[in-house]
């Protein structure tokens, strides 16, 4: 057999070269597409500066508030404050500023939420009024969020709450708190130690608050359930002889998307350097949930009158609708203050930015042993001024 001859002119080298670079370059093009696709710029968002009665110092430590802890949670690129007062220049931004306006100041930088409103100085502290409008939503009408930042340490909580609305932005963590410790002592406890809530099975109408902006009332019984941006003691069809009552509250789509609705237990008597456990049941066909326990010390006011003054506030994880299901939350708490003593709790059922029905039943709330947690947070130091402190 004849042997075949070898071809290795430089024409055929070349050639073979140019393959192998061609092909080099197709694998690069499909990495870096590959890479391209897997880091997809993060949403931005357009926080403007407050406009209201408050000072200038304090709309600014709120919008800086809103940013950082926007930023620090990662999921979202949060335009700095700078380049917003820039794109903002001379226009003074209100809660009844058109949402054309922060719309097209903000197109250069391509902000997909965009946040604005005020803050307004109220005989109790402060109110914090904004609007959120998000481009990627089906249905982007701008969100109304209208709150009471009367502490120190309400404003932690009224911008996580406003936060926590974006879509991927999951329950903040506070530092000073742990999740439940299913440990042996605590599990002991639990079964042991009494229920802390009054009347949480709801077998009388008394006890819990209705809670709409400034109206408040004690919440009563009803065989149906509650009309629009109302809150009853819902006695529930069952099966057997004795009906269920649970807690229920109707929330309009105005409610859900301002101020929201809440209902407020009557105060807990607690033991210093004490741990606590929560658990209830709900039931939501739309709203979102929030459930607050809030701490308060004891003081004397100016006219010699004993008042509580809030100085702790446990956030349990949000959570929303639950398709026809009873769901079970359970949260646990170190009740403590850097300067006051935490003496009463109150359990605090909030429910907002989805209109519907929420029911609540099975509220309990135990000493489950020692606090396993000293708190660190900078965000619980002592105000500047401490009037209604306890001598």
């Amino acid at each position: 057999m004849r042997n075949r001859p070898q071809i290795d002119t430089d024409a055929h080298r070349w050639q073979k070269k140019n393959l192998f670079i061609l092909l080099y370059l197709c694998l690069s093009v499909f990495i870096c597409g590959r890479t391209a696709l897997a880091d997809d710029p993060k949403p931005k968002v357009a926080i403007f500066p407050l406009g209201g009665s408050a000072t200038p110092e304090q709309r600014e430590k709120v919008g800086f508030s809103l940013r950082a802890k926007l930023d620090r949670e990662g999921t979202y690129e949060v335009i700095d404050g700078p380049t917003m007062t820039d794109l903002a220049g001379e226009q003074a931004f209100t809660f009844d500023t058109k949402l054309d306006v922060p719309d097209k100041l903000s197109k250069d930088e391509k902000a997909d939420v965009i946040i604005w409103g005020e803050l307004n100085k109220t005989n109790q502290g402060m109110a914090l009024r904004v609007r959120v409008f998000d481009h990627r939503q089906l249905d982007p009408l701008p969100h109304a969020f209208e709150k009471a930042i009367r502490l120190p340490t309400d404003m932690r909580f009224v911008v996580e709450e406003i936060l926590q609305t974006l879509e991927g932005i999951k329950a903040f963590e506070h530092p000073n708190e742990i999740a439940v410790q299913n440990d042996a002592v605590a599990e002991k406890l639990w079964a042991t130690n009494p229920n802390l809530v009054t009347n949480g099975t709801f077998d009388a109408d008394a006890n819990w608050a209705g809670l709409l902006g400034p109206d408040k009332y004690t919440v009563k019984f009803s065989d149906a359930l509650p009309n629009k941006d109302k809150v009853v003691i819902y006695r529930m069809p069952a099966a057997g002889e004795h009906p269920n009552n649970v807690l229920a509250m109707n929330l309009s789509k105005g409610t859900a998307e301002s101020y929201g609705l809440a209902c407020l237990g009557d105060a807990i008597k607690i033991e210093p350097k004490t741990r606590y456990r929560l658990s209830f049941r709900y039931k939501s066909d739309g709203p979102k949930l929030h459930v607050f326990v809030k701490g308060y010390t004891t003081g004397k006011n100016i006219k010699g009158e004993t008042v509580e003054r809030e100085c702790y506030r446990r956030q349990v994880p949000p959570t929303g609708k639950t398709d026809g299901e009873w769901v079970t939350i359970i949260d646990e708490m170190n009740p403590q203050h850097s300067a006051f003593p935490v003496e009463i709790l109150r359990v605090d059922l909030y429910t907002y930015l989805s209109p519907g029905v929420v029911m609540f039943d099975d509220i309990t709330l135990k000493a489950v042993g020692a606090q396993n947690r000293v708190a660190k947070d900078a965000a619980i130091k002592p105000p500047a001024s401490m009037p209604w402190k306890k001598d």
